[in-house]
């Protein structure tokens, strides 16, 4: 259990204070949040309702089922899992694939939008649906109760799927898979998760009965263990009858097993340790789980306010974290430290770090000095005033955002209610209760709750790490002792600069607005200003408290030689690390506490630009950042140190991992070792930038405004924006320039080219083809070759998952770009076991001939036209869209109205079309087929010219 924070007579204090002033009474049980209507039915099934209209003409369906994998029997394991595959394979109302077929058909994306998840301790059923036809909702309502209740357990499609889920254990094999199975048992100590992994174990999806299946779902889907969640678009009363005519006729087995309500984990009563290496390990982390209690369950008010107060101190010691990762050499790439869920029923305090090139001794002393110099010292005033402006930031912008959140993220809270039995009192009470007692939060109390974090004396520690550093690591004895040691090594209390209290030194000398037009078809405003710098805002109040921005150009790293290809390429990168005029990251972030502004410079392969977004009272203070990004960068030696020590620590091993040297390999294979094409970065890369020329760089980019084009979304007030526009964006620097883009001739190689490349200890395989080549840019061909890769994908999913049971995720994706020529790229990737690569790949090219031959069926044709009209509506709601739809029709030089009849374009597709496309763009006799083999494979490696596929 948690301890006293702070003296009784602190206590007695604060609790009166709030009990005499304050709205909320901190005895009182912290209340459910009135906009949703909880309830159980008689056979003890909880239902969730709530009517939101973010998005509109959609809802959001969920069944939370209270058992996961730990609840298995030894001849089950697994079994909760397959249960879950199983429940899109055959049941009462949608038998065999169906269910799928029919949900498609909605409009409703198969994976992106339908799906399902496995814990250790709960299955999740997800399910989004539109609302504009009754007879879906019903529908809906019926899907749900079907994975409840009505699952048919139909043999054949039982031994269909078994393939499927054992491709997906097979996805899941690598380095951390292998590892986790060793430290599992030592950091749950003992308890069952250790020997429940979700996936289960192959031997048993292999042999086990559809009766042990079957047994499962009998003992563990019943009422009382099942909540259905329903947020979106709809009656509130029409739900519930919906759910009352569904679920309340199902009744529970007579002597039903008990589900525990936690499952036991014992404490630790001696430190414990492991150092594992893994050939393929890409990373080295430190863990230590300094304890692993029962959580306390948050009841009442002083619950809330407790939790908040942790959740305080953890805030408070990970910035100081941060700031240890800008050091010239910093002990760690990326740490974390804090109070923590561990699992159903229990918490934790665990500090997390990801190593670089520091010694692992320099990494065990920052990460447990940081959180020892907090008990020591404590922490500062103006870092308290800091986080605690920060959390009710957060909570004032969710507050603001009430009747705009989206109903996904809704859903979510009332999950955590029903599995873990968190409080929900909704955002208004969250809003006023901080108001109230955030006040109140003393740097005694916060400085109090430091002390009593708790030490290593238990602590669980973990080392992973790639192999080859396996002689410079410890023995879990040396890494027990290193532990000791830095607990023992001295610290000094904590110290900090002033902070400024504002960006700009003195105000800027404004440009001046010299054409206005506006759109009334799109309701957008254009502006131009006098220093060449142009502007769309189209003002929104899709969000209340939200405003988006991207600034475009031509330009982009390839305009440089090669010689400076990684300073140009890292340029704004690395200045986005070492701040603005003479404030540091750690300087901006302390001045921005309470405020929402993200200003981020880029430069990409034939653009660049600056991308952010704020609330609407923090406009101003936005403009100001993006104004001193683009005239005073920030240069600074140890940060730049800093940024290339990280960068070269996180690359080194990189290619350790098979997919990623697959794809570095033969990316270098297929653009015949074009220098200028996007391989994997490597740690070389970064000996070779140069700070004071990358810097140069930016200043030359960012250093001139001219033919900048800024699209602003958002809840803006245009004429209160205007002279605000002309101050910040008005006053850049700009002088006449060209802005274009280079062609470094990418192109991948000519013909039939077979590849086959070998990488991997585990029984793994990757199929990949490409396609890619010259076309012409419209908006006609782009849908056209959008909508038949939609088509080939449902044709591999019915068959090389359903019917030949040979891959559990995979599929075909590409576009037609403008830059730096007009050309389409198409890959499909199919990872497999490496006894089915041929076969998998024969049955994908006979569906991209029957394609080009046959044609494409109607139907398939039909379930992606839905699918596209319903996302544009959802789309239609979201300042992200429109931010995007803006900026594309700058940068491609297309018309941003074309946004406003997507749906007739949609509407006009053909199969005569799709077809037509898939002859022009799935060229087999210009195609690359590469796989990646386990290094056991019998294959030879090579790279051949072969005839036509």
């Amino acid at each position: 259990m948690k301890q006293k924070l702070k003296p009784l007579f602190f206590i007695v204090f604060a609790f009166f204070y709030v009990i005499s002033f304050g709205q909320y009474n901190l005895k009182d049980l912290l209340p459910v949040d009135p906009n949703v209507k909880v309830g159980k039915l008689a056979n003890g099934l909880t239902y969730y309702i709530r009517r939101n209209v973010k998005p509109e003409k959609k809802l959001e369906l969920r069944l939370a089922v209270n058992t996961g994998s730990v609840l298995e029997n030894n001849d089950q394991r697994g079994l909760a899992h397959f249960m879950e595959h199983m429940s899109f394979n055959g049941s009462k109302n949608f038998p065999k694939n169906e269910l799928v077929d029919y949900l498609q058909k909605t409009g409703v994306e198969f994976g992106a939008d339908l799906n399902a998840y496995t814990g250790f301790d709960e299955t999740v059923y997800i399910l989004p649906i539109p609302t504009d036809d009754p007879k879906v909702v019903e529908k809906g309502f019926t899907v749900l109760e079907d994975w409840a209740f009505n699952n048919l357990f139909d043999k054949n499609e039982i031994e269909k799927e078994r393939g499927v889920v054992l491709e997906e254990s097979r996805l899941s094999k690598g380095s951390e898979e292998r590892m986790s199975r060793q430290y599992y048992p030592r950091l749950f100590n003992g308890s069952k998760y250790a020997e429940r992994l979700p996936i289960g174990k192959d031997e048993i999806l292999k042999t086990f009965k559809p009766e042990t299946l079957k047994s499962f779902y009998k003992t563990w889907y019943r009422p009382n263990l099942i909540a259905v969640i329903v947020v979106g678009d709809i009656d509130p009363a029409d739900a519930e009858k919906k759910i009352i005519a569904h679920f309340s006729k199902f009744t529970n087995p007579a002597n039903a097993t008990a589900r525990p309500a936690i499952i036991q984990i014992k404490q630790r009563t001696s430190p414990d340790a492991m150092v594992l290496t893994d050939e393929e390990a890409t990373n080295t982390f430190l863990e230590v789980y300094n304890f692993v209690k029962p959580a306390k369950k948050l009841k009442t008010w002083a619950d809330y306010r407790e939790s908040t107060v942790e959740g305080l101190v953890s805030s408070l010691i990970n910035q100081r974290l941060t700031e240890l990762t800008q050091k010239p050499n910093p002990p760690f790439v990326f740490a974390n430290t804090g109070y923590q869920s561990f699992l159903r029923g229990y918490n934790s305090f665990t500090s997390f770090a990801v190593l670089g090139e520091a010694p692992l001794q320099d990494a065990v002393d920052a990460l447990i000095g940081e959180t020892n110099r907090a008990r020591q010292f404590g922490f500062l005033q103006t870092e308290l005033d800091r986080a605690k402006a920060s959390l009710m930031n957060a909570a004032e912008k969710s507050f603001r955002e009430k009747d705009k959140s989206e109903s996904g993220a809704i859903v979510q809270q009332y999950l955590n209610n029903f599995l873990q039995g968190n409080p929900i009192p909704g955002v208004d009470h969250r809003y006023k209760f901080l108001q109230q007692v955030l006040p109140t939060i003393t740097l005694q109390e916060i400085n109090a709750l430091a002390k009593q974090m708790p030490s290593t004396a238990n602590a669980f520690t973990l080392v992973e790490a790639p192999a080859k550093l396996k002689d410079k690591l410890p023995n879990n004895t040396e890494l027990l002792k290193a532990l000791v040691a830095a607990n023992n090594k001295p610290l000094k209390a904590y110290e900090e600069k002033a902070v400024a209290s504002a960006l700009l030194d003195k105000e800027p000398m404004p440009g001046k607005i010299t054409a206005e037009t506006k759109n009334a078809k799109l309701g957008t405003t254009d502006l131009t200003l006098s220093n060449g710098v142009t502007i769309t805002i189209k003002s929104t109040t899709l969000k209340n408290d939200e405003i988006q921005m991207d600034a475009w150009r031509w330009g982009g790293f390839h305009n440089f030689d090669l010689a400076d290809k990684e300073n140009a390429q890292y340029a704004a990168v690395l200045v986005g690390q070492m701040g603005v005029k003479d404030m540091s990251p750690t300087d901006l972030r302390k001045f921005m506490a309470g405020k929402t502004v993200s200003v981020s410079p880029y430069i990409n392969d034939h653009e660049e630009g600056i991308e952010g977004r704020s609330s609407v009272k923090d406009f101003e203070t936005f403009l100001q950042l993006m104004y001193l990004y683009y005239t005073q960068p920030r240069k600074d030696e140890d940060l730049f140190k800093s940024f290339v020590t990280k960068n070269k620590a996180g690359l080194q091993f990189a290619k350790q991992d098979p997919q990623t040297w697959f794809q570095d390999t033969l990316g270098k294979i297929v653009y015949n070792n074009n220098p200028w094409a996007n391989e994997i970065p490597s740690p070389e890369d970064f000996d070779n930038l140069n700070l004071d020329r990358s810097f140069a760089i930016y200043k030359e980019i960012f250093g001139n405004a001219n033919g900048m084009h800024c699209s602003f979304v958002g809840n803006i007030d245009i004429e209160k924006a205007k002279p605000l526009l002309e101050k910040y964006l008005g006053s850049l620097p700009s002088a006449p320039k060209e802005n274009k883009f280079k062609d470094n001739g990418i192109r991948l190689i000519k013909g039939a080219t077979e590849a086959n490349l070998k990488k991997g200890k585990e029984s793994q395989a990757m199929i990949t083809l490409m396609f890619e080549g010259e076309t012409e840019y419209n908006r006609e061909e782009k849908m056209d070759l959008a909508a038949l890769l939609e088509v080939l994908n449902i044709k591999i999913i019915e068959k090389l998952r359903e019917e030949m049971s040979g891959i559990y995720g995979g599929g075909i994706g590409g576009t037609i770009y403008k830059r730096p020529y007009v050309h389409y790229t198409i890959s499909a990737g199919l990872p497999c076991g490496p006894e089915n690569v041929e076969k998998l790949t024969k049955a994908l090219l006979d569906i991209i001939k029957d394609a080009q031959e046959k044609g494409i069926d109607q139907k398939d044709l039909d379930k992606v036209k839905e699918t596209w009209r319903k996302q544009y509506h959802v789309n239609l709601q979201s300042n992200d869209y429109w931010v995007g739809v803006l900026s594309n029709a700058f940068i491609d030089q297309t018309d941003p109205e074309n946004v406003l009849d997507y749906e007739q374009k949609v509407n006009a597709l053909t199969v005569q079309d799709l077809q037509k496309a898939a002859k022009k763009y799935l060229t087999l006799n210009n195609m690359v087929k590469a796989v990646l083999y386990p290094e056991s494979s019998n294959i030879p490696q090579g790279v051949k010219t072969v005839k036509p596929f």
